[in-house]
C-alpha cells in the first residue's frame, strides 16, 4: 500500500504480525508490530493516519494506529472455507471500505461505518487476491493470483477492462504517481511496471 506522507510502502506478511514499511528499492524503512493474525491486506486512510488490516482465519478487519495501537476489529463473515476468506482491503476518500474475498464466493463488499453495504460477485477471474482504490480516477484495480490478470473495475463492481501478468502469485497491488506495485509472494519480491492505460 502506497503511504503518501512518508512517500513509502506498507506490505504485510501472512506469518508474522508485523507491518513493514519500505522505500520503491525495497529497502526495509521500519517494522510496526500489531496485534493481528493471518494478515492478508493493508490499506491506509487518505491521510495515513490509520492503518486498517484484514484478518483472514478470523474474518476480522482491525485499524491501528501508525504506532501499532489498536483502534477496533469488526467481523466480516463471506467465506464457506477460512482459507478462502478476506485477501484484500481499501479505502476510497469517502472512508467506504473495499474488502475481497478470495473465493467460493469471490466477492468485492463494501463496507460504511464497520456495516456491510453492497457486494459484488465478481467472476472475470478465479479468485481475487488484493484490491486497490485509485483516487485519481475513482475506480478500483483487483489482482487475481490464480488468472495472472489486473482488473479495473468501477466502485460498485462493473468491470472496465483487464490486463494479464507474466506471472503467478501476485498478493499486493498498488499505485504510487504512474506506476504500478506488484508483490508477488512465491519470491517476495516487489515488481514495477507502467500504469496500465484505458
Amino acid at each position: 500500500m502506497y503511504n503518501s506522507v512518508n512517500n513509502s510502502l506498507f506490505v504485510v506478511s501472512d506469518t508474522l504480525s508485523k507491518i513493514f514499511e519500505i522505500d520503491f528499492s525495497g529497502n526495509l524503512l521500519q517494522q510496526i508490530t500489531i496485534n493481528a493474525d493471518d494478515i492478508e491486506g493493508i490499506t491506509l486512510s487518505k491521510n495515513s493516519d490509520t492503518i486498517y488490516v484484514v484478518e483472514e482465519s478470523d474474518n476480522l478487519v482491525s485499524s491501528f494506529l501508525t504506532n501499532g495501537s489498536k483502534i477496533t476489529s469488526f467481523r466480516i463473515v463471506v467465506s464457506t472455507n477460512s482459507s478462502n476468506g478476506l485477501e484484500g482491503i481499501s479505502i476510497d476518500n469517502d472512508y467506504n471500505l473495499y474488502l475481497v474475498n478470495e473465493k467460493l464466493p469471490r466477492y468485492l463488499l463494501t463496507i460504511r461505518n464497520n456495516v456491510e453495504v453492497d457486494r459484488s460477485e465478481i467472476n472475470i477471474v478465479d479468485d481475487l487476491s488484493d484490491v486497490c482504490y485509485d483516487s485519481s480516477l475513482d475506480c478500483l484495480w483487483i489482482i487475481s493470483d490464480e488468472s495472472k490478470k489486473i482488473i479495473k473495475l468501477s466502485k460498485s463492481g462493473s468491470i472496465i477492462s483487464e490486463w494479464l501478468l507474466p506471472f503467478s502469485k501476485g498478493e499486493g497491488i498498488t499505485f504510487a504517481q504512474d506506476k504500478m506495485y506488484i508483490v508477488r509472494d512465491s519470491d517476495s519480491k516487489l515488481y514495477v511496471f507502467n500504469k496500465p492505460g484505458n
